[in-house]
């Protein structure tokens, strides 16, 4: 069985219906998001919307706790100033989706125990860079591949019968020098996982993103993949 990991989409809905484009490609009908469905970008809508027709199973982010109560007391001043359009733009149809979902979720497929939190899953308030993603966060997930958000940083850690930490990148804001979206296919039957990344018109967001009034630097990102 092969399953499509996404994270950190942030509204780019444009990035998103690529990356789902090449995940159909291959075949891969189940789709596992590892939190930040908004912010940042121009299209909340319709992210949701893709979201829910492709039956994506997927976790809240920091982004997407914010979107709901509406705290963004720890955000910068252009991610605040997103988060402010978002809340504003998006339907109540969005709101009431965000805020179905859950903070952690557990899938068994074939056998493996797929557990995803966006951040750390000791405190929520962390950043699990490649070399904080040690075997130590695998020992309390009861699982045994542990997908993370938060970074937009993709990285694989194999520990072997141990378990397997992974962050697919993000598809909507990647931050690794590559603009173009990020995400990972897992095989179940040979437990490998693979990074892959696709492009997208990422002008036409950024045209969108500054028609909207949005930051232009939260666009002009966009070209830098930073």
């Amino acid at each position: 069985m092969l399953i499509g990991l996404i994270s950190d989409v942030h509204s780019n809905a444009v990035a998103l219906k690529a990356v789902l484009d090449d995940l159909d490609e291959l075949g891969i009908n189940i789709f596992l998001h590892a939190g930040d469905i908004v912010g940042y970008n121009h299209y909340p809508d319709e992210t949701i919307e893709l979201f829910q027709m492709k039956k994506v199973i997927s976790i809240r982010g920091n982004h997407d706790r914010a979107f709901i109560i509406g705290d963004t007391s720890d955000f910068n001043p252009y991610a605040a100033a997103a988060m402010e359009w978002t809340r504003n733009a998006a339907s109540q149809r969005s709101f009431n989706y965000i805020l179905g979902l859950k903070d952690t979720v557990t899938v068994d497929a074939k056998g493996e125990r797929i557990v995803m939190f966006h951040e750390s899953p000791k405190n929520f308030q962390d950043y699990i860079f490649p070399d904080e993603a040690t075997a130590d966060l695998l020992s309390d997930i009861n699982g045994d591949v542990l997908v993370l958000g938060h970074t937009h940083i993709p990285f694989i850690m194999d520990y072997g019968t141990r378990g397997m930490v992974v962050n697919p990148g993000s598809v909507g804001q990647p931050r690794d020098g590559n603009p173009d979206a990020s995400f990972a296919v897992f095989d179940t039957v040979t437990r490998e996982i693979k990074l892959k990344r696709t492009k997208y018109d990422i002008e036409k967001v950024i045209e969108d993103m500054l028609t909207a009034h949005l930051p232009e630097a939260l666009a002009y990102r966009l070209r830098e993949g930073r």
